[in-house]
C-alpha cells in the first residue's frame, strides 16, 4: 500500500470475473536494485499456463504507459523459467542483461520494453 499511495501504482490481486476467485497477483513495482519500474506476476499453480499472467500484465503495461506516464518497464526472471521468458517476449519485452538484486545470490535476466511514441 505505501507504494500505491506514493506512486499511484503497485501490486494488484487478480480475480476471476465469473465468480470473484482470487487467482494470483500482478503489479508494477519500484524494486530495490533495479532502476525504473518493474512488472511482476505470480499465480496459484492451478491457474498457471492459462494466459491469466499474460492478460493481466498486458493490461497493466497499457495502463502504466497511458495513465501512469511510465515510459520504460523492466521485468526480471530466473534464466530457467522458460514460460516467463516466453510471456515477456510475447509482450514485447527484450533481453537487456543479466543482473543480481541486493541480498540475492541468483543471477536474473532483465528484460525491458519502452513505450511506443
Amino acid at each position: 500500500m505505501p507504494q500505491i499511495k506514493q506512486l499511484g501504482y503497485g501490486n494488484y490481486t487478480v480475480i476471476l470475473k465469473s465468480d470473484g476467485t482470487k487467482i494470483g497477483s500482478c503489479g508494477l513495482y519500484d524494486r530495490v536494485g533495479l532502476e525504473g519500474v518493474d512488472i511482476g506476476f505470480a499465480f496459484f499453480p492451478e491457474f498457471e499456463g492459462l494466459d491469466y499472467a499474460f492478460e493481466s500484465s498486458q493490461k497493466l503495461l497499457e495502463v502504466g504507459f497511458s495513465q501512469f506516464n511510465i515510459t520504460t518497464v523492466n521485468a526480471i526472471t530466473v534464466p530457467a523459467n522458460e514460460a516467463s521468458k516466453k510471456l515477456l517476449e510475447k509482450q514485447g519485452l527484450v533481453y537487456k542483461k543479466k543482473v543480481r538484486l541486493p541480498h540475492d545470490e541468483r543471477e536474473l535476466i532483465l528484460c525491458q520494453i519502452i513505450k511506443k511514441k
